[in-house]
């Protein structure tokens, strides 16, 4: 047997007092050396995520197995943390009505723990969330995730014309201050019909954020990380169609 005594990898010698023991770096310090400042981060995320009650709908899947849209969001968020490059990139989740609200992290096992508490129930506060959000967060973008029409949004401030033509109707001062500060909200609509879709585009237009229509909803809940930062460019620079994503439309 060798005599070779093996240093262990974390261990380092110290002199003390004329004679050498050995010392070992703490888990805190170094911990500490490896702490990131989530507001340093290039893209910080805020999901505001609908859970009334609309979402215990249920959709039908290609494979033959029914999922509630609550539960497709599900999927949806654990598709999105995934495809996230933690490095550069920290999220913060907040719902409407108001029942998770999770700060800007860049911890994959926090954000994928997130979803149990999504059950879907209440009304569609989404002014309420968004508004919160801007308070709460220093975003460098939002993602709308929503199926209906919002219940606090007054109807004047957004036009029904669903092409979203910005002169139909006064700026929202909302939208107004996320533009000021250049924070993009990108709007995905999740449902078989349009009720909630005009205001939905006029947030993204308004916001220079990205709209996207999905009628298929598992779709939705397989290609929502292409809305992830390394992704994204991918759905404005025509590398992506709406057809190759299951979505009705993006733009």
């Amino acid at each position: 047997m060798s005599n070779e005594v093996v240093k262990k990898p974390e261990q380092t010698a110290l002199l003390k007092g004329g004679k050498l023991s050995a010392s070992r770096t703490s888990f805190q310090d170094r911990v500490r050396q490896n702490v990131v400042d989530i507001e340093t981060l290039p893209h910080r995320i805020c999901l505001m995520l609908d859970k009334s009650s609309s979402m215990n709908t249920y959709e039908a899947s290609r494979s033959g197995s029914d999922s509630t849209r609550i539960e497709l969001l599900k999927q949806a968020l654990e598709n999105f943390v995934q495809r996230c490059d933690f490095s550069n990139t920290a999220i913060a989740i907040e719902t409407f009505p108001p029942s998770i609200s999770i700060p800007l992290t860049n911890n994959l096992a926090v954000l994928s723990a997130s979803s149990f508490g999504l059950d879907a129930s209440g009304n569609t506060p989404m002014r309420a969330c968004v508004e919160r959000s801007l308070e709460k967060f220093k975003m460098t973008r939002g993602v709308i995730v929503s199926d209906g029409e919002a219940t606090d949004w007054n109807r004047r401030n957004y036009s029904d014309d669903l092409d979203g033509e910005v002169g139909n109707c006064p700026t929202d001062d909302i939208l107004f201050k996320y533009k000021q500060l250049g924070i993009p909200i990108d709007c995905v609509h999740i449902s078989n019909d349009s009720g909630g879709e005009a205001l939905l585009r006029r947030i993204a237009k308004e916001t220079g954020g990205i709209f996207m229509k999905f009628t298929d909803v598992s779709s939705f809940a397989a290609n929502f990380g292409y809305l992830t930062p390394g992704f994204r460019a991918m759905l404005t620079d025509g590398s992506l169609t709406a057809e190759q994503l299951g979505a009705k439309e993006i733009r």
